[in-house]
């Protein structure tokens, strides 16, 4: 089941018992800057299924963590992997357009 209250009494009112998900295991992350003279490129990007619709985004620091650009887009896509494919290759267009030919990207996917 999953952990909402609406569900949760729904539930019990059928006088079924249940076991919610147990809490999702906490990951500390860290952000490594890329090498002297390096751009680092983050990106990330989400679809919600019931709707069809998707966001990205993604972030072009230097190895001082010094944010230099970044990007958001609305995007109509059939997929989360389509949402971070199109994620990788607008931040790849980006870097070629401001001259940044040495960069690390960065995706969860």
């Amino acid at each position: 089941m999953s952990n909402n209250m609406r569900d949760l009494c729904t539930i019990r009112s059928f006088g079924v018992r249940c076991r919610p998900n147990p809490n999702p295991k906490i990951i500390e992350v860290t952000w490594h800057p890329p090498c002297f003279g390096s751009v680092k490129i983050n990106t990330d990007g989400t679809r919600k299924s019931d709707f069809g619709k998707a966001g990205s985004g993604g972030v072009f620091r230097d190895y001082y963590g010094c944010v230099h650009r970044a990007f958001c887009s609305n995007l109509d896509v059939p997929s989360a992997i389509h949402v971070e494919v199109l994620d990788v290759i607008k931040a790849i267009k980006l870097a070629w357009l401001h001259a940044w030919h040495n960069v690390w990207i960065e995706t969860d996917s």
